[in-house]
């Protein structure tokens, strides 16, 4: 092979590779932006022990569920998120029984003029269960980032045993201010318990699956 050829091949392969580290060289030598809050998503699963129609649920009752500490005993639990954001709401009724219905629904509660939007879902089939899957429409109040001002954010219906999964973004408390506090009448001063999804209602029917709940 003739000089030629090698320095026409050389030449080829370093176009190809393009020049070296020109990104280092003008690449900025300070750390990147960053957003320094907490903010997590979640899926929280409940389970109703009863059946329950035109259930309204504030949003001091969701950010109870999100978590908290007993910083009194068997008075108080002090709640981990400074707001949050629900993306997405789905439940599943057990099947209907011979001769009946179960039905399960959330109605989202409207923002300003709009009107509330309500998604449900029936069986008549003992062998296939009802079941919707909703997320909060654009104009609702659910839509928008929430704190705990026992505020409506929507309604359910469920027949006992429905399973609730409610999928939420989270930003946790990263200031002074003091955090909203949920009342229990049973805690251990310095344990974490996730309430129950209608804890402000004093119901306690919706029950957390899987996390440390109490009363």
């Amino acid at each position: 092979m003739s000089k030629s050829n090698v320095r026409g091949q050389r030449q080829n392969l370093r176009k190809r590779r393009g020049p070296a580290r020109r990104g280092a060289a003008t690449g900025s030598i300070n750390p990147p932006q960053m957003e320094s809050n907490l903010k997590l998503v979640h899926k929280f699963r409940f389970q109703a022990s009863s059946a329950e129609s035109n259930f309204a649920i504030t949003d001091s009752s969701v950010i109870g569920a999100l978590g908290g500490i007993c910083t009194t005993a068997n008075s108080s639990v002090t709640v981990f998120a400074q707001s949050f954001r629900i993306k997405r709401i789905e439940m599943w009724a057990p099947p209907a029984s011979q001769g009946s219905a179960a039905t399960v629904s959330v109605e989202w509660f409207g923002f300003g003029n709009s009107p509330n939007i309500e998604h449900t879902d029936t069986t008549l089939s003992v062998s296939k269960n009802a079941h919707i899957a909703s997320s909060p429409p654009s104009s609702s109040l659910a839509a928008f980032w929430q704190k705990g001002t026992s505020t409506n954010l929507f309604i359910l219906n469920f027949p006992a045993n429905t399973i609730i999964d409610l999928i939420v973004e989270i930003m946790m408390a990263d200031q002074e201010t003091a955090l909203e506090t949920v009342t229990v009448t049973t805690g251990t001063l310095g344990h974490i318990y996730y309430l129950a999804l209608d804890q402000q209602l004093g119901s306690h029917i919706l029950v957390p699956v899987s996390l440390n709940t109490t009363s």
